[in-house]
Formats: structure tokens, C-alpha cells, sequence
């Protein structure tokens, strides 16, 4: 018997119809479907938590994106699982739904993922870590802070800067060193407050930089947010 059907499932007829919107190829109907899912809240977050936890299915990553807007810490358990062993979408959306969760447990899950090598996921981590006041975090972004990829170790360096304390202030002189106008100024303005000084870039150039970094973090928030999923 098709699971989706009423009678098998036991939901209304307008969750179901919600829920097969989350498969749609229009972006909008996604979203739109995801809104309404989660405006259910926590009534509805056992039967997400039971839909996500069997990844042949379309549509999860929906689903995954309603679990973090509800909110519900019963989904961690099975986040965590979409997180490892789903696709790439599913991966992304999971990751994203866990940063919402403010339990203490999701910490060491968001750690995890960091180390993988996914630099869309790692960049993201590095900006979310950085408001975690947890020693844990500093080790993970110190090695984040010289990664190849410049959103990643951008990201990185901005997050030391809030949390790294003396710890970090070595792998942000590192960083300040490395060929890459956006990184090193990013590694000065993270010195700064955490009270050491790199040497001084010009007035001009520090505009010039900033200006720049304004649109590095816009376009890298506009391309994770789960929205932005195609």
C-alpha cells in the first residue's frame, strides 16, 4: 500500500498535500510547502522525524528545513543520520535544520560535520561555530582558518575573532600572512579584537576590503540558506 496514502498514514489531506510539495521542481512550491509544514510546530515533528528517517524518499530535504524552523530536539538523533548519509541537498538541509537547535548536543554533531570535506558545509560551520562560547570549537577552526578554500578560511578567521582567544591568535597571524587581500583583512580585524596587531593596511585599502567582504558574506549567507536550494 502507497505510505503517503491517508488510510496507511493516518495524516489529513492537507499535510499530505504539503508534504508531496516538498518534491516539486518549482524552488517557490518547496518553500512555500516547507512554511506551512513547519507553521504546524511541534504536533507534527514525530511524523517529520518518521519521514526522514528513510532516505529513499523524495522531498527530505524539505522536510529536514521544517524540522530546524519547528525546532523540536527530537529531531537531532535522526538530523544528525541526514547529516552523514544523505544526499548532498539532504546533507545541507540537515546541517542548516541542526545550527537552529540550540541543545548543547548538537555541538559536537556541527563539530563532525565540519571536518568533512564539503567547503559549502564547512564555510557555513565555521560562521555558525564562531557563536559557540566553547573551547571545543577553537581546534576545528583553527584548522578551518587555512583551508584552500577562501569562503572557508574567511569564515574561519572571522569566527576566531569572536572565540579564539590567545589560542587562535597564532593561526590568525598565519592567515594574515597568507596571499589573499580578504583573508588577511579579515585576520587583522580578528587580531584586533582578540588585542594583538598585525601591520597596518592604508585607509583606501581597508574600504576597498571591507567593501568587498560585505559581498563575499552576502552572497555565501544567500547561497546556503536553505531557500537557495535547487
Amino acid at each position: 500500500m502507497d505510505s503517503t496514502a491517508p488510510e496507511a498514514s493516518g495524516l489529513d489531506a492537507t499535510l499530505l498535500a504539503d508534504l508531496k510539495a516538498l518534491t516539486s521542481d518549482d524552488l517557490f512550491t518547496r518553500e512555500q510547502a516547507v512554511v506551512r509544514v513547519a507553521q504546524r510546530g511541534t504536533p507534527v515533528a514525530q511524523t517529520l522525524i518518521g519521514i526522514l528517517g528513510d532516505f529513499a524518499k523524495p522531498g527530505l530535504a524539505g522536510v529536514a528545513k521544517a524540522l530546524g524552523k519547528i525546532g523540536d530536539e527530537r529531531a537531532i538523533p535522526i538530523l544528525g543520520q541526514a547529516a552523514k548519509m544523505g544526499d548532498e541537498e539532504l546533507r545541507i538541509a540537515a546541517v542548516w535544520a541542526l545550527s537552529q537547535l540550540s541543545d548543547p548536543v548538537v555541538l559536537p554533531i556541527l563539530l563532525t560535520e565540519a571536518e568533512r570535506p564539503h567547503p559549502l558545509i564547512q564555510s557555513y560551520l565555521a560562521s555558525i561555530l564562531g557563536t559557540f562560547q566553547d573551547s571545543r570549537v577553537v581546534p576545528v577552526l583553527s584548522k578551518l582558518a587555512v583551508h584552500p578554500n577562501r569562503e572557508v578560511s574567511f569564515q574561519a578567521v572571522c569566527a576566531l575573532g569572536e572565540v579564539g582567544g590567545q589560542a587562535g591568535i597564532p593561526v590568525l597571524k598565519k592567515a594574515w600572512r597568507r596571499n589573499d587581500i580578504l583573508v588577511r583583512a579579515a585576520s587583522a580585524a580578528s587580531l584586533r579584537r582578540l588585542g594583538s596587531r598585525p601591520a597596518r593596511f592604508s585607509a583606501a585599502t581597508l574600504v576597498l576590503i571591507f567593501g568587498a567582504i560585505f559581498f563575499l558574506i552576502a552572497g555565501a549567507g544567500w547561497f546556503f540558506y536553505p531557500g537557495s536550494f535547487h
